[in-house]
């Protein structure tokens, strides 16, 4: 039987790996992951949010180009649906620097904390706009 994921939970690990990156090791490592982490948190939780809005994925590669749209398209008259937007794309562009560069300006924790306070965001921006419908 399949269970819908709580994406949320990927939030909380991230937020878990940022404050304490020594416990599971190497802090660099963890720190990555947890941008990594509150990235997939927020866009899945937009996802799951604009799903129930009749949103459908063009393909699933492109996620994470038709869940921001979703959330520009629909928010020309709503500051919160652009914000979500705005921040899921700056988000994204913090992942690929955690995945995929070897060496970013900036150090991972300030990358980690600001991945995590940014999803954080998110998730209560969308838990308004759920309280608004």
């Amino acid at each position: 039987m399949c269970v819908n994921y709580d994406w949320s939970e990927f939030l909380r690990l991230a937020e878990s790996l940022e404050s304490s990156p020594d416990c599971p090791g190497p802090p660099e490592a963890a720190l990555r992951s947890a941008t990594s982490r509150a990235y997939y948190a927020a866009l899945q939780l937009a996802c799951s949010f604009a799903r129930s809005e009749g949103f459908e994925l063009s393909g699933q590669d492109s996620i994470h180009r038709d869940v921001p749209r979703h959330f520009r398209d629909t928010g020309t008259a709503d500051p919160t649906r652009l914000l979500i937007a705005t921040n899921l794309k700056r988000l994204h562009k913090q992942r690929i620097k955690a995945d995929y560069r070897d060496v970013f300006s900036g150090t991972c924790r300030a990358l980690a904390s600001m991945a995590v306070n940014r999803a954080k965001g998110i998730e209560q921006k969308l838990i308004s706009l759920r309280q608004r419908s």
